[in-house]
């Protein structure tokens, strides 16, 4: 299961923190140290989004990112390939919320060193 760094949990309210913990229980490990709600924003704005944050993002953690548009799951996808970066993505609702969402976790990779 994924962990969530201390400063985002500072960060973070209760009900966005139990939502965040709810939704990644399958998830495999990372090291989550962003997330961004991108839940009614049109195309292409989710993917805008977790560009602009995952500058925040050090390589080896991740950026948990949900997202109610359905092309965001094709662009994010095909972004993170085309960066060199992991995803993990997977759709869902609950009982509470009707609304189909589709989550991300993106983990940047560091740059390989060189050897010498």
């Amino acid at each position: 299961m994924p962990t969530l760094c201390p400063t985002l949990i500072e960060q973070l309210d209760t009900p966005t923190l139990d939502f965040i913990r709810n939704n990644i229980k399958n998830a495999e490990d990372a090291t989550i140290s962003a997330f961004f709600d991108a839940r009614g924003m049109p195309c292409p704005m989710p993917l805008l989004k977790a560009k602009i944050t995952l500058r925040s993002v050090a390589d080896g953690e991740s950026l948990y990112l949900v997202a109610s548009d359905k092309n965001s799951q094709t662009d994010l996808v095909a972004f993170c390939q085309k960066n060199h970066m992991e995803v993990q993505t997977w759709q869902g609702g609950d009982a509470h919320n009707a609304e189909n969402c589709f989550h991300f976790i993106i983990t940047k990779i560091g740059a390989k060193k060189a050897s010498v």
